[in-house]
């Protein structure tokens, strides 16, 4: 009997019979290789891969897709699961080949032996290759978007050489000088700004025993150490042996680390980047060490790209004064450069990062580029969160569980009331001078905030806006103190 003789006998189908069943043969494969999918899901530790598994398994109708997805990070290597999926379809095509060889070498096959082989190929060709080939699309479609994700999320070449680093750390076990602190508070500004208001303000909410380091865009460095007696500055402590060899110096304490970033107006990629390089030259990007990152203006869009690109190691966002939404007066800066600089705004300046988004660069003197004032321009960060979800829930997941609180500073000044003018009156405005209530709470990230506080700052309107004058905000220093005090 030929293949082709085999080919056009009829089908056995199951819509014509309640009493079909799978053979049992199929049935061991499935059960093989449904051991093996569970194991794929369970080294993965991916969402997206457990539920393209379940969605496609669910149509053999021989169990069910059991593993769970457990693990801390996501080890997705979309070749090597496909070429699983291949070496199953293989086996299939073993098994039909061997079954219709046996068929052959009956001399007087029965009908019922004729119909199973029949089944059997019928099975493989148009239902299980079907769906090994269906499974294989949804594993390349998750490892595209996974792709595009990165590219939207990092800055791929400067990200592979920190992952580098990090690893050749690790593996080599070299401790960076602040390699052992547990507990660590980031700083990050804002747009035209440093990092001196964030000395002041980290000052005012360390504990005794805290260390603080401010290093600026110059590359000067300066050390603090909290002591009964009040601050050690640099005036005494000017190196890190000076600060090591006080003996007030103790890891079990709080590192509180004022980031000032290289570039004032860079994009916040280029921050995430920058930082990340640097807490690896410092020894605090690890598994033991929990950041919370606290950050005003522009520099909340900063800290928050870092905790995507590092979720696992971050513990809480403080921000305040955030532009979470596109921000007119960046749109005005970004799109007239020259009046920008009348108000000393320098829009026009520029990194070495280029946004993968065309709608978030510009170009000066034929040059193209990313840098603050082109991202607020052109993009929320609810349309980066909404892709990021889509892409890779389990970043999504794990900024759910962190602890973001948006706080909104609102411009408030006083006038005289009354007759004689005796009393005063406070006037309060919907935002801070540059950005709206709305924009500040996230409002758009939705549940993602933990928590939305309002605090009144004394401004007015552009010329003294409360926006100015957040970092040094009581009601925001108390803040910082309260978030760093419950780790």
């Amino acid at each position: 009997m030929s293949i082709k003789r085999i080919s056009k006998l009829t089908y056995l189908s199951k819509e014509f019979s309640d009493m079909y069943q799978m053979d049992p043969i199929l049935k061991q494969i499935l059960d093989i290789h449904r051991a093996q999918a569970e194991d794929i899901i369970q080294r993965t530790a991916s969402k997206r891969v457990r539920d393209a598994f379940v969605s496609c398994w669910n149509y053999f109708n021989n169990g069910s897709i059991s593993a769970s997805v457990s693990g801390d990070k996501i080890r997705f290597d979309a070749d090597e699961i496909i070429q699983t999926i291949d070496k199953w379809i293989k086996d299939f095509e073993v098994c039909k080949e061997a079954e219709i060889a046996k068929l052959y070498r009956m001399e007087d096959p029965s009908y019922q032996d004729r119909s199973r082989v029949i089944n059997i190929q019928n099975d493989i060709d148009h239902h299980i290759r079907y769906i090994y080939q269906m499974l294989k699309g949804k594993i390349t479609q998750i490892d595209i978007e996974f792709s595009n994700a990165a590219r939207a999320y990092r800055s791929p070449i400067h990200q592979a050489l920190n992952d580098m680093n990090r690893l050749y750390s690790e593996m080599n076990d070299i401790k960076g000088p602040f390699s052992g602190f547990k507990d660590v508070s980031v700083y990050i500004h804002g747009i035209e700004d440093n990092g001196d208001s964030f000395l002041d303000s980290a000052k005012k909410a360390a504990n005794i025993g805290d260390v603080l380091i401010y290093e600026n865009r110059d590359g000067d460095i300066s050390y603090h150490l909290v002591t009964e007696e009040g601050i050690l500055g640099p005036e005494v402590i000017k190196s890190i042996d000076d600060l090591k060899n006080n003996k007030e110096f103790s890891k079990d304490a709080r590192l509180h680390l004022i980031y000032e970033t290289e570039y004032k107006n860079e994009h916040r990629q280029k921050t995430s980047d920058d930082l990340t390089d640097k807490l690896i030259e410092m020894g605090l990007l690890n598994e033991e060490t929990k950041l919370n990152m606290f950050a005003h203006s522009y520099g909340g869009r900063r800290s928050f790209q870092f905790a995507m690109d590092y979720p696992e190691n971050v513990s809480s966002i403080t921000t305040i004064g955030t532009p979470y939404d596109e921000n007119l007066l960046s749109g005005l800066a970004n799109t007239f450069p020259t009046i920008a600089g009348f108000m000393n705004k320098v829009s026009d300046e520029y990194s070495d990062y280029l946004d993968f988004n065309t709608l978030n660069t510009t170009t000066n003197n034929q040059i193209k580029f990313s840098n603050a004032y082109t991202d607020m321009t052109s993009e929320e960060m609810k349309e980066d969160v909404k892709n990021l979800k889509s892409a890779n829930p389990e970043i999504y997941s794990q900024l759910d569980d962190m602890e973001i609180t948006a706080v909104a500073g609102r411009d408030f000044y006083e006038r005289p009331s009354g007759r004689l003018g005796t009393s005063t009156v406070k006037y309060y405005d919907s935002h801070d001078g540059a950005v709206s209530i709305t924009s500040q709470h996230a409002e758009s990230l939705g549940s993602l905030i933990d928590q939305r506080p309002t605090y009144a700052i004394e401004g007015e309107s552009i010329t003294n806006p409360a926006h100015s004058n957040e970092i040094e905000s009581e009601e925001f220093i108390e803040l910082i103190r309260k978030v760093n005090l419950s780790k």
